[in-house]
């Protein structure tokens, strides 16, 4: 049975500001805090950054899926997560109140019974990575990734 995880928020910074966090894999080190920095292992198959870009953060190895600058980017698992299936979904909305932001993500637990507490771990994360992006984003250093990876 798959689950359903969405959450959403808003941010001053502008969604092009916000996709360029999304897309560029080694911006993901700068707001996302994890211990081990993200990279790209594969580039997209018309873009860097698009569709098919792969970026590692470890454990986990994913792919990008959907790749329109500035309004929607996804990505699903390859490896790393203790789940099928796992897709998620970031959607950009410019207005005069700032940028609203819709992150989703759909999953299939690998062991029965696992689900309620993987769905509440994994909205735990999107929590965290809905309020990470924004603060990051709306005050980003000149030596981010996302600034620094010239067209995506």
């Amino acid at each position: 049975m798959p689950y359903e995880i969405e959450v959403t928020t808003t941010s001053t910074a502008t969604p092009e500001e916000l996709f360029r966090h999304l897309a560029v894999p080694e911006a993901w080190g700068a707001w996302g805090r994890f211990p081990v920095p993200a990279r790209q292992t594969r580039k997209g198959d018309t873009t860097a950054y698009g569709v098919g870009a792969v970026k590692k953060i470890w454990p986990v190895s994913e792919q990008t899926i959907v790749y329109e600058p500035c309004t929607h980017f996804a990505y699903k698992a390859l490896s790393g997560l203790p789940v099928r299936r796992y897709r998620s979904d970031v959607r950009l909305r410019g207005g005069d109140a700032g940028t609203a932001i819709r992150w989703t993500a759909s999953l299939e637990p690998l062991v029965p019974g696992t689900g309620p507490l993987l769905r509440w771990a994994f909205r735990l994360m999107l929590r965290t990575f809905a309020r990470r992006l924004p603060e990051h984003a709306e005050n980003c250093p000149a030596s981010c990734p996302a600034r620094q990876a010239g067209d995506i």
